[in-house]
């Protein structure tokens, strides 16, 4: 049976066994979801690896519903959008542990959408802990600048909170698809970042519409956050320019009680045009 996977070594189409459910391409080239629950696809040389104590902060902080407004707004965009008399194939690029991943399935739920979905991500520890929390989902450990699927695979794509490079996610959106992106507004984490920047200044609008798609929504969720310091730390490392932060940093930030730290995020809708 014909699958939308890529064959990572030559990108041949990769096809399902029937009895093994494993993968393989008329090259020979064969894969087996391994017992942790995810495909191994290709491992990165350097992949970002968060410590096993930095993961349980990340999980605990997220699952506390830090994002609850995020969650309900993208319930109340795609509600609007989604076909509810077809099976949704979601893709969640660069997914890490899981969490919107495992959001957006409760969001399909409740909207009556029939889905399945696909996580793709470069850390094995970070796979490990979606694949624990949501077996369900298909999880493949793969390099993200150049993605082990085929042109026009799923109906929805997703990206959170990272920034929009290259063409891939486009590319394997099918055309009258979604993709939805959550993006930083010029606000965002602004307490924290005061302690990286010195003279730090407030730029930026909405985030740049990427090229062959057609702006479908666009929402601005700015809220206040009641945190710790080492909760605040740990907000940090989710964000592009933690490494930014040396030790002396981050003791200060650890230090802090952050009464009112603002959350300033975009979400954007979007239909790839056809």
């Amino acid at each position: 049976m014909n699958s939308h996977y890529l064959c990572p070594l030559c990108q041949a189409p990769l096809m399902v066994h029937q009895d093994s459910q494993g993968l393989h391409c008329a090259n020979k080239h064969h894969f087996d979801k391994g017992p942790q629950g995810y495909w191994v696809f290709s491992q990165p040389k350097k992949p970002h690896i968060d410590s096993r104590q930095l993961m349980r902060a990340k999980h605990f902080l997220l699952e506390s519903g830090i994002f609850a407004p995020v969650v309900e707004a993208m319930q109340r965009q795609l509600g609007e959008l989604l076909p509810s008399d077809a099976t949704l194939s979601h893709l969640d690029v660069d997914s890490g542990e899981g969490y919107y991943l495992r959001a957006l399935a409760g969001v399909f739920n409740a909207l009556g959408q029939a889905y399945e979905q696909t996580g793709v991500a470069e850390a094995e520890n970070a796979l490990f802990v979606a694949a624990k929390a949501q077996p369900e989902a298909n999880l493949i450990q793969s390099q993200l600048k150049t993605l082990p699927f085929a042109d026009a695979s799923f109906d929805l794509v997703s990206l959170f909170d990272k920034p929009l490079k290259g063409k891939e996610p486009l590319r394997v959106l099918k055309p009258g698809g979604t993709f939805i992106w959550l993006s930083p507004g010029p606000r965002h984490l602004w307490q924290i970042r005061e302690f990286i920047y010195p003279n730090l200044s407030e730029k930026g609008g909405e985030p740049q519409q990427p090229k062959g798609v057609t702006l479908m929504a666009s929402e601005r969720i700015a809220y206040p956050l009641a945190l710790s310091g080492e909760q605040a730390l740990t907000l940090l490392e989710m964000t592009p320019f933690a490494w930014r932060a040396n030790d002396k940093i981050k003791r200060q930030i650890a230090q802090q009680e952050f009464a009112a730290l603002e959350i300033d995020l975009y979400l954007t809708l979007a239909r790839k045009d056809v």
